[in-house]
């Protein structure tokens, strides 16, 4: 009798699961400017106070970013951890044994035997052998680590897993971007054997939004409350604005979605998009293609021939024709897995962060995303993007071919089988 009540529950519940995301879904057709796929009335200039408003993050001035791209993330954390002081934070979905991850495990441990405060937080599902073969040490040392919702407490929770990838150390510089702690990042993006990934070094007052994401993770995890000093608002270091917006496992509308529709919403000029697992919900698909049909530059670049899912390369190639009949222009970046997660907003804003355009990433994860508003920062952004571009192909159909075209809704049983996988995507 207990089975079949349980079993009923599951139905039920999972019936009004997804009875409420529709609902919510239909809500999204409409952003708090109007219609989205409508502009965002002033552009950048409103996306701060679009963003407090949606997600409750205020951008803050005074900041220093420097991309790190790829492995070049590794020295600069190796940098920092030397450099630490009083505490060491690393909240990511992925560490794993191997090069680069057995010398930020040695620097960690050095750290922890120095005095500094070293506190580890992983998810377990991205980090398969962080148990056996790193935490340990770890341990020994006198760091601390913890496990994002183990298994034993959810198991069979593969959603709401911590996507996050952000290093913090001493209040005062951060990390974050699409990286992994794992051999796949070890590398400079041109061969097949390392990925293409975009990463940011922070200094300034936006490291304690970062600060408070890793606290909030760590509470959960049953960690102690960190101390008043590890929440000291940091001197200006520079002149960026900006924000680092987190979102979660939601019924409704996700801080996720919000950033990007924002982001495509304050567009007037270009909005160049790279981001490794493309198969959107209906409302970001959209908006996508409503701002290229209204005269923004959309371009578009997502991986080519290696991609650790290839089902969803499959899944992403049938929304070409539609993408590139809107005005979208679609390219595939050719040398390695192109990993990173970004956007381009005309020439001041800059998303950098852990957010897939799918759905996993839109309503069942932990993700974070750092908004950035400065025409340097853009500008360099921009120049690098240019240069991967050299390196991509694109996309067009002619005519005359026909080619199975579908929404996205119809991708959702094959998206399932790819989800089935039981293992978000990096």
């Amino acid at each position: 009798m207990q089975r079949v009540a349980l079993g009923a529950g599951f139905v039920v519940g999972g019936a009004l699961g997804v009875a409420a995301r529709r609902f919510f879904h239909r809500r999204l057709r409409f952003g708090p400017w109007g219609p989205l796929g409508e502009p965002l009335p002033g552009g950048v200039d409103a996306v701060g106070l679009a963003l407090m408003q949606a997600t409750s993050t205020e951008m803050l001035d005074g900041n220093r970013l420097t991309l790190r791209d790829n492995g070049e993330v590794f020295p600069a954390l190796e940098r920092a951890f030397l450099a630490a002081r009083r505490s060491i934070h690393v909240d990511v979905y992925i560490w794993k044994p191997g090069p680069p991850g057995d010398r930020l495990r040695e620097l960690a441990c050095q750290r922890a035997r120095e005095g500094v405060a070293v506190r580890i937080l992983v998810d377990p599902v991205g980090s398969p052998g962080f148990a056996e073969h790193l935490a340990p040490a770890l341990r020994e040392a006198g760091c601390e680590v913890h496990y994002f919702r183990p298994f034993e407490q959810r198991p069979f929770a593969f959603t709401g897993r911590n996507h996050r990838k952000i290093v913090i150390v001493d209040g005062r510089v951060g990390f974050t971007g699409g990286f992994g702690i794992s051999p796949e990042w070890d590398g400079d993006g041109l061969s097949p054997c390392g990925w293409r990934d975009s990463n940011v070094e922070v200094e300034g007052p936006v490291v304690r939004q970062m600060q408070v994401a890793f606290a909030s993770h760590w509470l959960e995890t049953g960690g102690r409350m960190l101390a008043a000093e590890d929440f000291t608002q940091a001197q200006p270091a520079g002149d960026a604005r900006a924000a680092y917006v987190t979102s979660t496992d939601v019924q409704g509308l996700s801080h996720a979605r919000w950033v990007t529709h924002i982001a495509l919403a304050a567009a007037r000029e270009r909005a160049w998009i790279a981001n490794a697992y493309f198969i959107p919900p209906p409302g970001v698909l959209g908006t996508l293609c409503a701002r290229a049909a209204r005269g923004v530059e959309l371009r578009l670049m997502l991986p080519g021939p290696y991609q650790d899912h290839p089902t969803v390369t499959f899944l992403q190639r049938r929304l070409y024709p539609r993408l590139e009949r809107s005005g979208v222009r679609v390219y595939e970046y050719q040398p390695s897995m192109l990993h990173a997660k970004t956007m381009l907003v005309d020439d001041r804003l800059v998303v950098v962060g852990s957010i897939n355009l799918d759905y996993l990433s839109m309503e069942y994860l932990e993700e974070g995303s750092l908004v950035v508003d400065d025409r340097a920062f853009a500008a360099e952004f921009a120049r690098r993007w240019e240069v991967d571009l050299s390196r991509s192909k694109q996309r067009t159909w002619p005519r005359e071919a026909r080619v199975p075209e579908v929404t996205v809704p119809e991708l959702l049983p094959e998206r399932a089988g790819y989800a089935g996988e039981l293992n978000p995507s990096p």
